[in-house]
């Protein structure tokens, strides 16, 4: 079996031919030829599916219809990886019972270990099916990141997605608050003017009269009630450092994924894959979780056929480079203001970061044709001040469905 260190070593450092005149990408890899392809190492097929459905070795916690969950332990004390269905029954087990010191020893032995994409989509599904659902009617898209780089910016993924509201696409936005910077998405929109914590039904009126929505994680996800105080204790990373963007509550068939590290950057894209999304961009970019104007940045793409790695040239796509201190942010309110800013027209480098987000998201949701033609699409929009009525009806009508 090949360490997963070594396999994103080796695809991240193929040749990487810089694109020129039209070229908005040059490829790194080929795409996938499994739909099932776990993070680390090979298996055939018919392999993969009997360890999705627990009838292999890794099988050892099914005991006829009980789950054993110190059998679970045992194995990834072991260093055996989980199926599918071993880990995300191992966690609905333990969030349904709330034991703090099984759950962190799973946590941590899972981390120890190295998590496959089966067992992040596994841990992924265990908390889908436990969240409070919302409908939308309409195709939408996610922009969303990890958190984590200790970067500083500004909250470009947020500003991203009012922009691409006001081209004209549904965003069904998922978040919270800080974690380790200044000021989350929830923090910043709260500054808004938009009510965070609507539920289901307030969030399904929102989305549909103002076309975006932010579902607040802690509302939406009860079952992390269990969860967040192991995390605060054991304070290291574990799965659920990554889980969040798999977790939105819409269920939404495209995204764009901001990771931290390139390490978790395959990781992420094959569970996404794994979990049916029809389209996604896990991007990170000079270790940022976003796209910038600052640099170039590696991209892991997913579809329904497979996942394939190339680099983005901000250039290439029209974006003007700049210093990662130009798109430096604040607290709330310094960053609210920043957006708006940006929302009422401003040419500047946060403003070229929103556009280049705003224009791959729409390519991804194939509501543009191409990343190129996406970002040209979100600088008219940009330009044009809409974006900041899109901001305000928002703030509104989350104010109005929060009153009824």
């Amino acid at each position: 079996e090949v360490p997963k260190e070594k396999m994103l070593r080796t695809s991240a450092s193929a040749g990487v031919a810089r694109g020129g005149g039209k070229n908005v990408v040059a490829s790194t890899s080929r795409c996938s030829q499994s739909r099932r392809l776990p993070f680390r190492g090979g298996q055939a097929s018919d392999v993969l599916r009997k360890r999705r459905r627990g009838t292999t070795a890794a099988a050892g916690a099914f005991d006829g219809e009980e789950f054993q969950i110190a059998k679970v332990l045992e194995q990834l004390c072991e260093s055996k990886d989980l199926s599918f269905d071993e880990s995300k029954a191992a966690l609905s087990a333990l969030v349904d019972e709330g034991d703090a010191a099984r759950i962190s020893a799973f946590l941590v032995l899972l981390r120890a270990k190295g998590e496959t994409a089966l067992e992040v989509a596994g841990l992924a599904r265990a908390m889908q099916d436990r969240m409070e659902p919302v409908k939308v009617e309409n195709t939408a898209v996610d922009i969303v990141g990890t958190g984590g780089d200790s970067a500083g910016t500004v909250n470009i993924s947020t500003g991203a997605c009012v922009l691409t509201a006001a081209c004209g696409l549904t965003v069904a936005k998922h978040g919270n608050r800080s974690v380790s910077s200044l000021c989350g998405s929830a923090d910043v929109l709260e500054n808004l003017g938009v009510v965070i914590d609507l539920g289901p039904k307030e969030m399904e009126q929102c989305l549909a009269e103002a076309g975006i929505g932010f579902m607040f994680a802690p509302r939406f996800h009860p079952a992390m009630k269990a969860v967040v105080p192991v995390r605060r204790s054991l304070k290291v990373r574990t799965a659920f450092n990554i889980l969040g963007p798999m977790l939105n509550p819409a269920r939404v068939p495209y995204a764009l994924v901001g990771v931290y590290s390139r390490d978790v950057q395959k990781l992420m894209a094959e569970a996404l894959q794994e979990l049916g999304f029809e389209k996604a961009l896990v991007v990170n970019s000079m270790g940022i979780d976003e796209l910038t104007p600052a640099g170039p940045a590696d991209v892991v793409e997913v579809t329904t056929s497979g996942v394939k790695e190339y680099k983005v040239f901000p250039k290439d796509v029209g974006i003007p480079s700049c210093e990662l201190d130009d798109l430096k942010g604040g607290d709330a309110a310094v960053n609210a203001q920043m957006l708006l800013d940006v929302f009422g027209g401003e040419d500047s480098p946060v403003a070229d970061a929103l556009i280049l987000n705003s224009g791959f998201a729409l390519a991804t949701a194939n509501f543009a044709k191409t990343p190129a033609e996406g970002v040209a699409m979100a600088k008219e929009v940009q330009r044009s001040g809409k974006a900041a009525a899109v901001m305000e009806k928002w703030a509104q009508t989350s104010q109005k469905v929060a009153n009824k």
